[in-house]
């Protein structure tokens, strides 16, 4: 998913960025300080309303649906087709016992087919069944895109507080050259511990700017979704915490149950084969055609008749149509018990990584994170007092900067087990 790409960017910490001048950010896209403005307010509720309206999948998924309801226009014409007329006209002659007869004949046929096995009332019944259909796979989309967007979304936030961590570390960092720069001054310390302390200073300033290039990536993701121009500046707004414990297995099965479009979507085909079905058996029932003439061969002569042709399915009654159909129903049957046990054991295993990474997200918040940055503090007081050397401060100063990395890695796993989660079971 696109919250483990994010991750991944975050975290990377051999990637390399282009070349930028010290304490320069990467773009506009870095989390703003005081004095400087802020860009544009985004919620994740308004960021899921805006990529709903402008994702690609839900506009096809929608403009699908439109096309698929237009089919009623023509499944709900009363006749199933036009009139037929035909006129012939001619000159007459008849030569009878001496007397010859002239004058024009003409003769004049209408026909019209009529439906009566309520062929129209299934057509339009099986169309319904089509417009269901589509209307679930909108829903799917919709579902695709948010899961999207809440990844992409939570990820900026993860990494702006990546990018947070490494500026306070930067600038730690820096505090520890000032003191050294000091201390060699007054011959407390050598200058083996001064370039020590500078190449500590030059790995954090790159973990920052590599972070700040991870913000921007994300929110260049973002503003895809939510279709927003390229180097428009968002301020997340939503609240970055961690995430809640997830229901009972028992009952995110019955969720997924319940809830999954996929399920929606097999279960409406089913019953637009079946709708299908039954318009294949009605259309194999005789139509009618009633038909009128007139005929006038010469003056005074004139036939007015009418009557009804009906053919006779004898041998064309959709036999292979009917039998498509059928199949194709067994083949859905088959894909929605496969997609079934597919969804229960994708919901078991999202709810098993939910669980474990909430687990090691407490561990690393309560212990792990809160053990380094004393053990920082202890071991920088205790170099100050001349009791440990440089080397054990920096040494010190990474263990803590990995444990923040892995605070926030836990918690984004956390949050994209709970995506996970949340999409298996088909939670709006």
């Amino acid at each position: 998913m696109a919250l483990s790409f994010l991750i991944a960017a975050m975290f990377g910490g051999e990637r390399k960025v282009a070349a930028a001048e010290p304490g320069a950010p990467v773009d506009a896209d870095a989390p703003s300080t005081p004095g400087t403005p802020k860009g544009m307010a985004l919620s994740l509720d308004a960021a899921l309303a805006r990529a709903e309206s402008a994702s690609g999948l839900v506009r096809m998924a929608r403009a699908e649906r439109t096309a698929v309801a237009a089919r009623d226009v023509g499944a709900r014409l009363l006749l199933p087709s036009n009139p037929l007329v035909s006129v012939g006209v001619g000159p007459r002659r008849e030569d009878s016992a001496g007397m010859r007869t002239e004058g024009v004949q003409y003769a004049i046929h209408a026909e019209q087919t009529l439906e009566i096995a309520n062929q129209r009332g299934v057509r339009r019944a099986e169309v319904a069944k089509a417009v269901d259909v589509a209307t679930w796979r909108e829903t799917l989309a919709r579902a695709e895109t948010r899961a999207r967007v809440r990844a992409v979304y939570i990820g900026a936030q993860l990494a702006a507080a990546q990018v947070r961590s490494a500026r306070s570390r930067e600038e730690l960092v820096q505090k520890l050259v000032d003191g050294v720069r000091t201390r060699v001054e007054t011959g407390a310390a050598s200058n083996v511990d001064l370039q020590l302390a500078r190449l500590e200073r030059g790995r954090a300033t790159r973990d920052r700017i590599t972070a700040e290039l991870a913000v921007g990536v994300a929110l260049s993701d973002l503003r895809v979704l939510i279709a927003l121009p390229p180097g428009t500046a968002l301020e997340l707004t939503s609240p970055l915490a961690t995430p809640t414990t997830p229901l009972p297995l028992a009952t995110l099965l019955s969720h997924a149950q319940e809830r999954r479009a996929e399920l929606r979507v097999i279960e409406s085909s089913q019953g637009m084969l079946d709708a299908a079905v039954v318009r294949l058996r009605r259309e194999a029932v005789p139509n009618p055609t009633l038909f009128l003439d007139l005929q006038r061969d010469l003056p005074g002569q004139i036939y007015v008749g009418a009557g009804i042709a009906l053919p006779l399915p004898v041998w064309r009654r959709n036999q292979g149509e009917l039998a498509m159909a059928r199949a194709e129903r067994g083949r859905l049957q088959e894909e929605g018990d496969v997609t079934t046990r597919e969804i229960a054991a994708e919901v078991e295993r999202a709810y098993r990584a939910a669980l474990a990474h909430a687990q090691m997200a407490a561990v690393a918040q309560n212990e792990i994170l809160p053990a380094a940055e004393a053990g920082v503090d202890l071991v920088t007081q205790g170099w100050r007092a001349g009791k440990f050397d440089l080397f054990r401060v920096i040494q010190a100063s990474r263990e803590a900067s990995d444990a923040r990395r892995g605070q926030l890695e836990s918690l984004g796993a956390v949050w994209e087990a709970t995506i996970a989660v949340d999409r298996a079971t088909g939670t709006p």
